[in-house]
């Protein structure tokens, strides 16, 4: 009875006119934003490459490239946003990677304007959680209008086995949709050979396919409860729309709003306060040793090693003095932020976005990963310059430090997406639990 049930719900899915357009228009954005994406990647890892050669920045500093994450092709997140340059030497610590080259300076930038947001997530969390919702809105309702659930019920149909078969042929339906857009963006990056994709990244794909199954199960779990609660398939539809509406974009804006008014971030007077108090001594110290450099060329002096070694230690204590207050700001920036996504974690599409960008490491994880490693390698820097006036022949000698950072791997990934993979979880065994309860109670009449 249970696969009669499955069979005769996925056959009407499937003949539906709402489930053909929202097909073909999920298809189509999954094939363009691809293509656009994969072109962006190939353009930036290009342009990374190009800057390299170039060896872009001042003769005393030293510039490091962020390579352009593969998966970003699929998620593109922050990856591009967060740029991918950073010129450091022993008297400049910086606490940021500067712009993109691939938007800075690529003679292709134009041709992404406008599709900058649209990826394989997007498609998922807008798209297909929309036609999830055409798709469910009636599935209870419009047959209690018409009177052919009470003719279902009044034979020997048990009300348990026909929600789950209503749950299960939905989910069919929806999560096949899930993964023919999957397949067809996974065959476009693999048939490119700018993208070489490891063991890794295939656990990660996985795991972003389960995230995504999660997510459209949960707003599918939803639908059928409101369409079990609410007579009319109209008014079934205009709650669901209203509550998409307001969990995907009134909830997480209103965390962003509450986030800053409870945790205030110091204006630009602040700041220029503290760089300025802390940067006090150090020029101090600075003004005198350079008198000291002025007084020994008015007296026709060679001034000492000791002279230059002290400009140079205190060039690099602003640096990093420098350094620690953006240092906070940006930990103040990080708070506020978490303090936005606790606020909002209630939203599936917040829980969405984060687990999804951890797994495909287009976030500020991955970012904040690479930007750690940055004060040891200026420590390293600073080392090798104390040489100059220590040893100069082993300073001559010696080789500049390679910058290296550990990448996150695939289980820390989903250690730290699994607080939202679970929420989202919970988000459909809830509904289907209140969906159920509500159907066995419900009058058929």
């Amino acid at each position: 009875m249970l696969r009669t049930i499955i069979k005769r719900e996925i056959q009407e899915y499937l003949k539906s006119a709402k489930f053909l357009i929202g097909f073909l228009i999920t298809v189509a954005l999954i094939t363009i934003s691809t293509l656009i994406n994969l072109n962006d990647f190939k353009q930036r890892q290009d342009d990374c490459q190009a800057a390299r050669e170039e060896k872009e920045g001042p003769f005393y500093r030293i510039t490091i490239y962020r390579a352009p994450e593969a998966l970003s092709v699929l998620v593109q997140g922050k990856d591009r946003k967060l740029g991918n340059k950073l010129e450091i030497s022993s008297n400049y610590l910086p606490s940021r990677l500067s712009g993109y080259m691939g938007q800075a300076l690529s003679q292709h930038q134009g041709y992404r304007a406008g599709f900058e947001a649209v990826d394989f997530a997007f498609v998922v969390r807008i798209v297909l959680s929309l036609l999830v919702i055409f798709l469910a809105y009636n599935a209870v309702a419009e047959e209690k209008s018409n009177g052919t659930l009470k003719l279902a019920l009044a034979n020997s149909l048990p009300r348990d086995k026909l929600l789950f078969g209503k749950f299960i042929s939905g989910g069919v339906v929806v999560l096949g949709s899930l993964v023919i857009a999957a397949i067809m963006a996974l065959l476009l990056m693999i048939s490119d050979p700018a993208i070489s994709l490891g063991a890794s990244d295939w656990a990660r794909i996985l795991g972003m396919l389960g995230i995504s199954a999660f997510y459209l199960l949960g707003f599918y779990a939803l639908s059928l409860f409101v369409s079990v609660k609410v007579n009319r398939p109209a008014t079934s539809l205009m709650v669901l729309l209203q509550v998409w509406v307001f969990l995907l974009i009134i909830y997480p804006s209103l965390g962003i709003f509450l986030a800053g008014k409870f945790y205030r971030l110091p204006n630009e007077e602040e700041i220029s306060g503290q760089r300025e108090a802390v940067s006090k001594p150090i020029m101090e110290e600075m003004e005198k040793n350079r008198a000291a450099i002025m007084d020994a060329q008015k007296k026709g002096q060679r001034w000492s090693t000791d002279l230059s070694k002290k400009n140079s230690e205190l060039l690099s204590r602003q640096a990093e003095a420098n350094y620690m207050i953006d240092l906070e700001l940006n930990n103040m920036y990080s708070v506020q932020a978490h303090l936005a996504k606790r606020i909002s974690i209630f939203s599936p599409a917040v829980l969405y976005d984060d687990a999804m960008l951890r797994l495909a490491r287009t976030g500020m994880d991955e970012y904040e990963n690479f930007m750690a490693a940055v004060p040891g390698f200026w420590k390293q820097l600073v080392e090798r310059d104390k040489l100059m006036y220590q040893d100069r022949e082993a300073y001559q000698k010696s080789k500049l430090p390679e910058f290296s950072y550990s990448r996150e791997s695939t289980a820390r990934s989903l250690t730290g997406a699994a607080v939202e993979i679970s929420l989202l979880f919970m988000f459909v065994v809830v509904f289907f639990s209140l969906a159920y309860t509500g159907f066995l109670r419900k009058d058929v009449r």
